[in-house]
C-alpha cells in the first residue's frame, strides 16, 4: 500500500527533477492547524527533526498555527525529539470531566501540554531555529469570552467569509510572534493587518497557547506581552492551512501535511470551492498521507476532535494511539523515497490540489 503522496508547486517540481531534495535545500517549514488530525504525522515529525534537523545548517524558518505551531515549536525546542513525543503523549491522553468540559477546563489542559514540552531554555536554540507562530486578534463580539455573544460573532463571520475570504480581515488581525532574527519570505501579505511581535521568555508560552485557543471551546489570551492589546485566538482563524506566497529565494519550503485537501482558513473548511493558490505554492513540497492509508485507520479517518464527544476515553485514545503507531509508515515511505534519491516519478503537481491561475 502507497501510504505517501508527495506534491510540489512549480518551482520545488523542477528543483526535484534536476536535484533532487536534500535537508540543505529546506529553508521553510510550515505546520497546519488541525488539532489531533496530527497524529498521522506523528512519526514523520520525528523522523525529520532526528534526520533533517540536525543536517541543515542554515537559518531555518519554522511557521505554525494552532497544533501547527506546537509542533514548530517542538521543531524549534532544545531537544525536538522529546518535545514531539510530549506532545503526543499528553494530547493522546487529555480527559475531560464531561463531554462538555468548560473552556477553561479545556484552557488548562493545553497549558499542561505546553509545560510539558516546552522550557524557556529553547529561546536559546533559536539562533538558526527561527519559529513564526500565528495568532489571530480577535475583533468585535468574537473579543467577548460570553459563549453566546462569541457565537453570534462567529456567525456574521462565517456569513461574510462564504461571500469574500478578504472580509475576515474585519474580525481578525494577524500577529505572529517570532524568534529574534526571524524572516518569513514573504514580499506580499494578504488584505489582513499584520503585526511582528519578537518572542521572549515573556510571551513565549503565551504566544503558543494563543495560537491553539480555539473559540467557544477555550479562552482566549489577554494582552500577551510586547504584543497590541485585545484577546488573541487560534490562529487557524486566519491561516489555517496557510495561502500565502511563501517564497525562499534559495530553496524551498518543506509542508508535511495531514491531507491533501489545503483551506486558506478555517472558516472554508466547508466551502468545497475554496482552495489555496498553485502560484502561492510554487516552491513548496507538500508531503501528506494517502487516501489508502487514510481508509486503513480505525473508522477508515483521520483523529478529530469529534472524536471527544464520538468515543468514550478509553475507545479515542486506543484509536488514536494506533493513529500514531500505523503513521511510522509514512515516515518509513518517505525515508525510502529520500533514499532512493527522491526521484521525481513519485511526485505530483501541486496543481491537482491548489487553484491555479
Amino acid at each position: 500500500m502507497q501510504t505517501i503522496d508527495i506534491y510540489a508547486g512549480k518551482q520545488a517540481f523542477q528543483h526535484i527533477e534536476k536535484n533532487g531534495l536534500k535537508p540543505r535545500d529546506i529553508r521553510v517549514i510550515i505546520g497546519a492547524s488541525g488539532g489531533p488530525k496530527w497524529f498521522v504525522l506523528s512519526h514523520l515529525d520525528r523522523y525529520l527533526v532526528s534526520n533533517w534537523l540536525p543536517q541543515i545548517d542554515h537559518q531555518l524558518e519554522l511557521v505554525g498555527s494552532s497544533i501547527g505551531a506546537f509542533r514548530m515549536a517542538a521543531y524549534a525546542s532544545e531537544n525536538p525529539l522529546a518535545a514531539i513525543e510530549q506532545l503526543e503523549k499528553q494530547y493522546i491522553n487529555q480527559r475531560y470531566s464531561t463531554n462538555r468540559p468548560s473552556s477553561k477546563e479545556v484552557s488548562q489542559s493545553s497549558i499542561d501540554i505546553l509545560k510539558a514540552m516546552l522550557s524557556e531554555n529553547d529561546l536559546k536554540h533559536h539562533q538558526s531555529r527561527k519559529l513564526h507562530i500565528i495568532t489571530a486578534r480577535a475583533k468585535g463580539l468574537i473579543e467577548n469570552e460570553n459563549k453566546f455573544k462569541q457565537g453570534l460573532g462567529l456567525a456574521q463571520v462565517a456569513a461574510g467569509n462564504y461571500l469574500s475570504r478578504k472580509l475576515l480581515a474585519r474580525h481578525f488581525d494577524r500577529v505572529i510572534f517570532q524568534s529574534p532574527g526571524g524572516h518569513l519570505p514573504i514580499e506580499q501579505w494578504d488584505k489582513f493587518k499584520t503585526s511582528a511581535i519578537t518572542l521572549s521568555k515573556e510571551n513565549y508560552f503565551t504566544a503558543v497557547e494563543a495560537s491553539g485557543a480555539i473559540p467557544i471551546v477555550m479562552q482566549g489570551v489577554k494582552d500577551p506581552f510586547g504584543a497590541p492589546k485585545g484577546t488573541y485566538r487560534d490562529g487557524g482563524m486566519v491561516d489555517y492551512h496557510f495561502d500565502l506566497p511563501i517564497k525562499p529565494k534559495d530553496g524551498l519550503v518543506l509542508y508535511p501535511h495531514f491531507s491533501s485537501t489545503i483551506k486558506p482558513g478555517w472558516f472554508d473548511k466547508n466551502i468545497q470551492s475554496r482552495k489555496v493558490s498553485a502560484d502561492n505554492y510554487s516552491h513548496t513540497v507538500v508531503i501528506c498521507p494517502s487516501q489508502a492509508f487514510i481508509d486503513s485507520l480505525p473508522n477508515g479517518a483521520i483523529p478529530n476532535r469529534k472524536d471527544y464527544t464520538r468515543f468514550d476515553d478509553l475507545t479515542r485514545i486506543n484509536n488514536w494511539t494506533t493513529a500514531v503507531r500505523e503513521s511510522r509508515k509514512l515516515a518509513e515511505e518517505f525515508q525510502r523515497w529520500y533514499e532512493q534519491g527522491t526521484p521525481i516519478k513519485n511526485v505530483k503537481p501541486i496543481e491537482e490540489i491548489c487553484h491555479s491561475k
